[in-house]
């Protein structure tokens, strides 16, 4: 393989894609006050990092040429891409314009743009030289540049190439009087032909720079070395051209937007960790400060606790008050992500009282690349114990470990259509393994086998009953350690004439007796369904959730919540055995009074399967 290295300059975190022949370097890191990530810095061994102000990218030229080894060299910019295909559309101004190239969907550039190792290898070195298309112009190059910049500069720039370089003088005039440019300093050499270039440009630039005053020059007038040699690259490479033996090439380029990489959370301690996850809009910023003051007034000294929170548009002055909650409490670290850019495009579906961000648990292997393993909670939770001792659980060889869904199980011992859609629609081998994603433990190194676009693809088919809880059982069936319902205990609560509890009755015994037990001591309270303490304040398990919201600084807020949210005045005991139903395709609404129909067809019973059926064709 050809030794090819294309330097993409950098001045911010940017995404670079992967391929063996790019490299990101980070140009006037000299004068930066914060380091990026990338291969290289233009601030190692012989350099002029330093005044990047003058040259720009131009100073990451001058240390591929001094520093680095290659057969090749090659620049491009971390907005701009040559665009390698045999046949490729050009517009009229010879640009390609794409949006968004991320990590996602880089793959199907790939395929899209032949953006290939291969291909670049197979179209590089067939050539000494590569540059961009030239774009037409309606004046000269000479022209265009006194009208967006200073005249004196070119003049004194084509008077200096006169003077040390005679010999470009025919292709210099040649190139000013042409109304087509070669923008961008973008271009791949051969090694020999790079540092003949380099050693033709910047004696110029040099020269021009010791030339001419600065003094009352603007922050863009600085830029007039970098200016000048897009200019010079023009001349140079119409010169090149005319030479027979040396073979030359120009190429469409890409230009793309959003270039920042995706999120990604670091480990902020080296081991040792108890590493936390939860999703949240603004919000349920409310419920997450009361979930955090559980965490925290649960924690123990002796740990370290590690704190990720996603989310898309919590407010500053939120995240302000979530981080008031730890204060004085140096074995904890919260950080906020927002993740934005990994959901924007993807149509994801909910219904009742879920949100969409119960999907972000899918993008944990990615925003957080270098933890192997960490512990996810809903927001609508609190713990009761110090949540190390879960996050501690052995779960080597499993992809997670959960609380089997006694909710769940139960109803799919007495309701057909339930029991159907676990084994028909999931495919589930095994009902009784279902689990309860509200509380996860997660092997990220065993999660990452499966790709996350493969969860999207799942979830995006149709909307599933409980969203990504349903897909989540069914990708990762036996994969799953089962935890002690201690971990992860469901409210009860009254809805359609029944009781959660009536529900769980239903599940394998020594399950309901499991529940049973984790009620007298829960670890983890979790407000599942409809009813949360907000707006059912008498529900089970309410006076846990409001010990911990009157430390909170969320308290008067959440209060002011309750009060005046539609929820609350909607969702009350006496209306808890009404159901709605809609009728297809009138719309009409019809409310039914479960706790009769319950009485009439108990759950399980062939009247209702009948009935259910029957109800199937109009509901």
């Amino acid at each position: 393989m050809a030794d090819i290295k294309i330097l993409v300059s950098c001045h911010k975190e940017s995404y670079v894609p992967k391929s063996k022949f790019l490299y990101p370097i980070q140009v006037g890191t000299e004068i930066s006050n914060k380091k990026y990530t990338a291969s290289y810095y233009d601030n190692q061994g012989d350099h002029i990092s330093g005044e990047n102000k003058f040259y720009c990218e131009l100073t990451a030229q001058y240390w591929a040429w001094k520093q680095l080894k290659a057969e090749y060299y090659g620049f491009f910019h971390y907005r701009r891409y040559m665009v390698f295909q045999k046949e490729y559309p050009v517009g009229a101004d010879g640009k390609l314009f794409v949006k968004n190239w991320r990590p996602y969907t880089e793959a199907e550039n790939i395929r899209e743009w032949e953006y290939s190792d291969k291909t670049l290898e197979e179209i590089i070195t067939k050539y000494d030289i590569l540059t961009v298309l030239r774009e037409p112009m309606k004046v000269s190059v000479y022209g265009q540049y006194c009208q967006f910049h200073k005249k004196e500069d070119i003049d004194q720039m084509l008077h200096l190439l006169k003077q040390m370089y005679p010999k470009y003088q025919a292709a210099a005039e040649e190139y000013m009087a042409s109304k087509e440019h070669y923008f961008l300093n973008m271009y791949i050499m051969k090694k020999e032909l790079f540092y003949a270039y380099m050693e033709w440009l910047f004696p110029l630039l040099e020269a021009f720079k010791a030339s001419t005053d600065f003094s009352g020059y603007s922050e863009q007038e600085y830029r007039a070395p970098a200016f000048l040699a897009e200019r010079l690259f023009g001349i140079y490479f119409t010169y090149i051209k005319k030479q027979k033996e040396k073979k030359c090439c120009e190429l469409s380029y890409q230009v793309f937007s959003n270039t920042e990489p995706y999120p990604c959370i670091n480990p902020i301690y080296p081991e040792g960790s108890i590493n936390l996850v939860m999703a949240s809009d603004n919000s349920f910023s409310l419920y997450l400060g009361v979930l955090m003051q559980s965490i925290v007034d649960c924690a123990l000294e002796e740990n370290v606790y590690d704190i990720v929170i996603l989310h898309r548009q919590i407010t500053e002055e939120n995240q302000k008050r979530i981080l008031r909650i730890k204060k004085g409490k140096e074995n904890i670290f919260i950080r906020f992500c927002n993740i934005s850019d990994y959901v924007a495009k993807i149509p994801f579906q909910v219904h009742h009282h879920f949100s969409v961000e119960t999907f972000y648990r899918y993008f944990i292997p990615e925003v957080m690349k270098e933890y192997q393993k960490v512990l996810y909670l809903d927001v609508d939770i609190v713990v009761k114990k110090d949540i190390a001792g879960l996050f501690q659980e052995d779960i080597t060889g499993y992809a997670l470990a959960a609380v089997k869904d006694v909710d769940v199980i139960g109803s799919a011992k007495v309701e057909e259509d339930v029991k159907e859609y676990l084994e028909k629609e999931l495919g589930l081998k095994e009902v009784r393994s279902y689990f309860q994603a509200g509380v996860l433990l997660i092997n990220l190194d065993e999660i990452r086998k499966y790709p996350v676009s493969k969860l999207i693809e799942i979830t995006l088919k149709k909307t599933w009953r409980m969203l990504d809880q349903d897909v989540l059982n069914m990708v990762f069936q036996g994969k799953v350690k089962a935890l002690p319902q201690n971990w992860n205990v469901l409210i009860n609560w009254k809805y359609g004439g029944r009781s959660r509890i009536d529900i769980i009755k239903n599940a394998p015994f020594s399950l309901w007796k499991e529940y049973q037990n984790a009620r007298k001591q829960p670890y983890i309270i979790h407000y599942a369904g409809a009813w949360k303490p907000w707006n059912m304040p008498s529900c089970d398990y309410a006076e846990e959730f409001w010990d911990y919201a009157r430390k909170t600084p969320f308290y008067e807020s959440i209060l002011c919540e309750t009060i005046i949210s539609r929820k609350y005045t909607s969702i009350t005991e006496e209306n808890s055995n009404k159901r709605i139903f809609r009728l297809r395709p009138t719309k009409l609404e019809v409310a039914v009074d479960m706790k009769k129909i319950n009485k009439l067809m108990p759950p399980g019973s062939k009247r209702r399967v009948w009935v259910r059926q029957l109800f199937k064709k109009f509901l």
